[in-house]
């Protein structure tokens, strides 16, 4: 927790937030009255925002900072920069409320809720914070990009792009380590991004782009095949012991981590159809107390259910499936659905364009139990390579 809490009366701070998703971004304003933006931030006044625990890479022996953006996002930056895409005000007030006017999010909160947020994450800059919110909806909105609740990956040999199509809890860090454990780090088998899978199409071109370095990784006691597996992926990167005490611990008794993809990460910012890329969805359905199952291609005539969960992973981080809140949860700091969801009917013409055979290589169904995939790692990615016939 942050020591330093510095209310400036009568004072307006102001910051320009740049996001990434590949090589596209967009440009937040934040400004604050009466309120400084340090609290904001959980830094000491004085201290470089960029040091902020929500801004910076994630330590990974300290398991509360997987509320770091960057487990959710490409980049963030502070630029200066008078033109911007959304604006939010921030103000000090006795009740918590979040109100939208165009791209105008005004935002009042009493400090004992800035002090003591119920969910860090659901904070200004948190993984599931307002400016993640907002900011997948501004690239919908400028640029047509479709953000699936996902990791993805990317075959650079067979210009094929792997996206996890999953429900959330399915299964899809387990298919991104096991893809990794397949192919190693020094591959033309790489990670486009381990939290959402960002694409677009736009004038008949599909464009897949890079994401998040950072997974926040679940560490069971008792687990040791997974221990084992993770330092072998990561040798270079410190775990905490999930069989001791530990700063914070899950509500299903593991201990979530960040962790960095960078020596597997993508060589490129984006991918195109136009070099002959295609789109492969994978559909895992893995679960405690499954057995494995070799995995199966979809056929065309099973597709029926399929757009409509797929559009369910696109809406999952936009309050779609579930409401977005912010700080605490109370009707009154609900992210509108309605407006994050102004530009759904485009979303899910997207959605429905990359099912079809221009852009569509295959979808693969997946089951399992976790436990069979990290006691052999990398096997089950050998069948769908055989499935699909890869080189």
């Amino acid at each position: 927790m942050f020591i330093g809490l510095y209310i400036k009366k009568e004072m307006t701070h102001e910051i320009t937030f740049r996001i990434y998703t590949g090589n596209k971004y967009v440009d937040i304003n934040t400004v604050t009255e009466s309120l400084s933006l340090e609290s904001l931030l959980e830094i000491e006044e004085g201290v470089a925002f960029e040091n902020s625990v929500y801004l910076r890479e994630p330590d990974s022996l300290k398991p509360a900072e997987i509320r770091s953006f960057l487990t959710a996002m490409k980049g963030i930056e502070i630029v200066k920069n008078e033109r911007f895409d959304a604006k939010i005000e921030v103000s000090l007030s006795d009740t918590a409320s979040l109100t939208v006017n165009d791209n105008v999010l005004t935002l009042k909160l009493p400090i004992e809720l800035v002090k003591n947020p119920k969910d860090r994450r659901r904070t200004l800059a948190g993984n599931l914070g307002l400016l993640y919110s907002l900011s997948l909806y501004l690239f919908e909105k400028k640029f047509g990009i479709v953000s699936y609740h996902s990791s993805a990956l990317v075959d650079e040999k067979n210009r094929l792009v792997f996206i996890n199509g999953g429900e959330a809890s399915s299964g899809k860090s387990v298919i991104m380590l096991d893809y990794m454990s397949h192919y190693g780090r020094d591959s033309d088998y790489r990670v486009l991004s381990t939290e959402m899978g960002h694409f677009s199409i736009v004038n008949n071109e599909l464009l897949a782009y890079c994401g998040s370095v950072f997974d926040n990784v679940s560490l069971f006691p008792d687990e040791p095949e997974k221990i084992k597996l993770m330092s072998k992926l990561f040798p270079d990167t410190r775990l905490p012991d999930p069989d001791i005490k530990t700063e914070v611990r899950g509500t299903d008794g593991s201990v979530k981590i960040a962790v960095s993809v960078k020596d597997y990460y993508a060589r490129k910012m984006c991918y195109s159809s136009k070099n002959g890329y295609k789109l492969v969805y994978l559909m895992p359905g893995i679960k405690m107390g499954k057995k494995n199952k070799a995995p199966v291609l979809m056929e065309a005539d099973e597709f029926t259910g399929l757009f409509s969960s797929l559009v369910g992973v696109a809406r999952q981080k936009l309050g779609q499936k579930q409401p977005s809140w912010i700080y605490n949860e109370q009707a009154s700091l609900l992210i509108p659905a309605w407006f994050l969801a102004g530009e759904q009917n485009a979303e899910a013409e997207t959605i429905e364009k990359s099912l079809k055979e221009d852009f569509l290589r295959a979808v693969v169904k997946i089951e399992g139990s976790p436990l069979d995939f990290n006691r052999k790692p990398g096997e089950y990615w050998r069948k769908i390579s055989d499935l699909l016939d890869l080189k």
